[in-house]
């Protein structure tokens, strides 16, 4: 599986279709994020929610996308 990270620069770059990425990310299996008091540095980790939210800020995804990206993880 690639990550989440890759997949949604795909989609910011037009590889992927608008609801082909609404569906693939809803349905995404998202990891926890790993928290370490003392790792001050990013993780990096590819499938978080983290990951989605940061396409947001970097304005691969609009926060239309984000939040039907939330209501039909909620649907499942």
């Amino acid at each position: 599986m690639q990550s989440l990270r890759t997949y949604l620069a795909g989609y910011a770059a037009g590889d992927v279709d608008r609801e082909e990425m609404l569906d693939k990310v809803a349905a995404w299996p998202l990891t926890e994020t790993l928290h370490d008091p003392a790792h001050t540095l990013p993780n990096h980790q590819d499938n978080t929610t983290d990951v989605l939210a940061g396409a947001l800020v970097n304005g691969q995804i609009s926060e239309e996308e984000y939040a039907e990206i939330l209501r039909r993880r909620r649907m499942r």
